[in-house]
């Protein structure tokens, strides 16, 4: 025990010498359900978001599986698995994009299960349909047959309202809410369908190198980071 204690000294001298005024938030939880308390330790980094830090107790070693920057962070359970969800926001909060990062623990390690860019509701005024009601149980992939295609954030072809379009100024497209092309042949993931005035929309998750030019909201700089939002079905084939 006192080896443990010496270890979290140690790691905990670290974070206080980087945190802002040294202080910090220690939280103890078993994370991959063995009976044993692992740490997430959170404090105020350079600028506004929070550092975070994960270790995971395994033996009588506390092994680091997380260390990033997030605005905020929670922690869900689901099938007995305890998830650990992070957001940050861009450029000390204000942003019009936010990144997400799901990770699931196991006995040893901590796995990255979704990593993607969704768009900010603050920037929408909270008036638009940015994820599904319900998703999929059983996702599925399509390809789509066209070049340069509207990625919007809600489910909708129709203009911005005025309030909208005084706080979204972010579009690919002047007084729209399409935030990205994607380009032809690509491989997108569908998570949800929704049937709205006789069209077929998809909720979608794209790879960066599926957007077309310059309209590209995924730069958050974590590898792999996806993007996700709403597409019409008409160009888009199921595998």
């Amino acid at each position: 025990m006192s080896g443990q204690n010496s270890q979290l000294d140690k790691i905990e001298k670290e974070i206080r010498k980087n945190a802002m005024e040294g202080k910090f938030d220690k939280q103890l939880i078993d994370l991959n359900n063995d009976g044993n308390d692992d740490v997430i330790y959170s404090s105020t980094c350079a600028g506004d978001p929070k550092c975070i830090s994960v270790y995971l107790k395994v033996g009588e070693i506390y092994k680091e599986q997380v260390n990033e920057q997030c605005s905020q962070y929670n922690i869900w359970t689901a099938d007995d698995k305890k998830l650990l969800y992070l957001n940050l926001y861009h450029c000390c909060g204000e942003s019009p994009y936010i990144s997400n990062r799901l990770f699931e623990f196991n006995k040893t390690n901590a796995s990255l299960k979704e990593n993607y860019v969704l768009t900010n509701n603050e920037y929408t005024e909270d008036t638009s349909l940015l994820t599904p009601y319900t998703y999929a149980v059983n996702p599925y992939y399509a390809k789509v047959t066209f070049d340069n295609y509207n990625l919007r954030f809600s489910p909708s072809i129709d203009k911005l309202s005025k309030r909208v379009r005084e706080t979204f100024t972010y579009a690919c497209e002047d007084n729209t809410n399409i935030i990205a092309k994607i380009k032809v042949n690509s491989r997108i993931k569908v998570l949800a369908e929704l049937i709205e005035k006789e069209r077929i929309w998809l909720f979608i998750e794209i790879e960066s190198n599926s957007i077309a030019g310059k309209c590209n909201p995924v730069n958050f700089e974590f590898k792999n980071q996806k993007l996700r939002g709403w597409v019409s079905s008409k160009y888009a084939e199921r595998e």
